[in-house]
């Protein structure tokens, strides 16, 4: 587990060179805002929809996630555990906001998870960040990290583990 933390510290601080190094394209920079914006929310109802083509077109080869839970799973993995997933979801999508870096960019926005077989639950919202870059194929995502919504955030989760 400690190699992943490392190789993740990595890519990270690599990202935040590249972020800083490279600036927008102003040309061309509201055209990919939109597309990165429809392309995030595609992805997220690919992945309720269990729409694998759309999933395999949007993810780059070296797609790796970070999900709710922790566990970081590489595309393969990941469009196992896709394809398997047993709950028939709604994904909404919001808030997305897109950050360019020349031909990367990072994505991030909220979606509420909705299980079809309870209409009119509230659902569940989670956090996601990604990382995009520009390929000949159009905008491929590389990384995703998703975190469920905490209602009790502002509470220290170590504190109240001592109570």
């Amino acid at each position: 587990m400690g190699i992943k933390v490392i190789r993740w510290s990595i890519a990270l601080i690599f990202l935040t060179i590249a972020a800083t190094a490279q600036t927008a394209q102003p040309h061309s920079s509201s055209d990919n805002t939109a597309a990165l914006k429809e392309l995030a929310c595609r992805a997220g109802r690919a992945y309720a929809e269990r729409d694998l083509p759309t999933l395999e077109h949007l993810s780059a080869d070296d797609y790796v996630q970070t999900d709710v839970r922790g566990g970081v799973l590489h595309r393969a993995g990941w469009l196992d555990f896709v394809r398997n997933r047993k709950s028939e979801l709604q994904v909404d999508c919001d808030s997305v906001e897109v950050h360019l870096y020349g031909e990367s960019a990072v994505v991030m926005g909220g979606w509420t998870y909705t299980r079809k077989s309870t209409p009119g639950s509230p659902g569940i919202h989670s956090r996601w960040t990604s990382f995009w870059t520009k390929s000949a194929d159009g905008w491929k995502r590389h990384a995703f990290q998703n975190t469920y919504v905490n209602p009790n955030a502002d509470k220290c989760a170590m504190e109240e583990a001592k109570q």
